[in-house]
């Protein structure tokens, strides 16, 4: 799928919403403490920035503006979060990146494998089957914000 890469650009503005350190970063995450060095992250996202972006064929559209994602979720829930948002990228984003460069290549999988050394991280998070309770349990937020969404009868 054309444009995927984009998604790779994204994965690593997950992280640049935190303040960036030349070594290992402790994160306090609700009950969920991990260390990230981010300064690592961000240098081989610097090195693929510009590719990445040139690919995107969907300019209109972001998923994630600026930091607010993170920042306004409630800290009690920034373990479980982080965890299932790392989960997406890594089975879904990194795993659909293709590129022909090599060096682009080795710094993408760079990033997934710090991304996949941080989600091992985020042990405290709920089990699938409580999360999916709690998702069933939520379904009305779903459906209002569908309900509500810019659409025409049919």
């Amino acid at each position: 799928m054309k444009g995927t890469c984009f998604f790779c650009l994204l994965s690593t503005a997950l992280l640049i919403c935190l303040k960036p350190t030349t070594s290992l970063r402790r994160l306090h995450l609700g009950q969920c403490v991990i260390s990230v060095n981010i300064h690592e992250i961000r240098h081989s996202f610097r090195a693929i920035k510009d590719m990445i972006q040139s690919k995107d064929e969907h300019t209109d559209i972001r998923l994630l503006h600026q930091s607010y994602s993170l920042q306004d979720t409630e800290p009690m829930d920034r373990c479980c979060f982080l965890r299932h948002l790392l989960r997406f990228y890594l089975t879904t984003v990194f795993s659909h990146c293709k590129v022909s460069s090599s060096p682009i290549i080795r710094k993408v999988s760079r990033i997934a494998n710090t991304f996949l050394s941080i989600k091992k991280d985020l042990r405290l998070c709920m089990d699938v089957h409580s999360a999916g309770l709690k998702a069933l349990g939520e379904l009305d937020i779903l459906l209002d914000w569908m309900d509500k969404a810019d659409g025409t009868e049919i």
